[in-house]
């Protein structure tokens, strides 16, 4: 199983470096409060490939309900998180634009986020 994993993300390596015309490039941005301790914030150097939602995705995505007209789709590599763990409580900043994370999924091999962005 590791092996076909490793299929996997050297695959989604590859999609990023061939269609990096399509790639955004942004800081996921995440403040930890544990209630003990001053709030932590934590960021990580993220990519992110845009897509619209397509009718299969609210039959089959599990933040389906949550989709709004304006919501952008971002597929980012897994591996692209090292300091934060993947939150609703996330936001994620390309240049001058802002979106928080309003829902997310891993696919079942851990490689890559689906998510859903609201620009802020």
């Amino acid at each position: 199983m590791s092996q076909l994993r490793d299929i996997f993300v050297t695959g989604v390596e590859t999609i990023f470096g061939i269609f990096n015309e399509a790639v955004r490039s942004g800081v996921f941005t995440q403040t930890v409060d544990d209630g003990f301790s001053d709030p932590v914030l934590t960021t990580d150097a993220i990519r992110c490939i845009f897509e619209t939602f397509k009718a299969k995705d609210v039959e089959s995505l599990s933040f389906s309900k949550l989709i709004q007209p304006q919501d952008v789709k971002g597929l980012m590599p897994a591996s692209d998180l090292v300091n934060c763990e993947m939150s609703t409580q996330a936001h994620i900043i390309f240049g001058d634009d802002k979106y928080s994370v309003e829902g997310h999924e891993l696919d079942p091999m851990s490689i890559i986020y689906t998510l859903l962005l609201r620009k802020i």
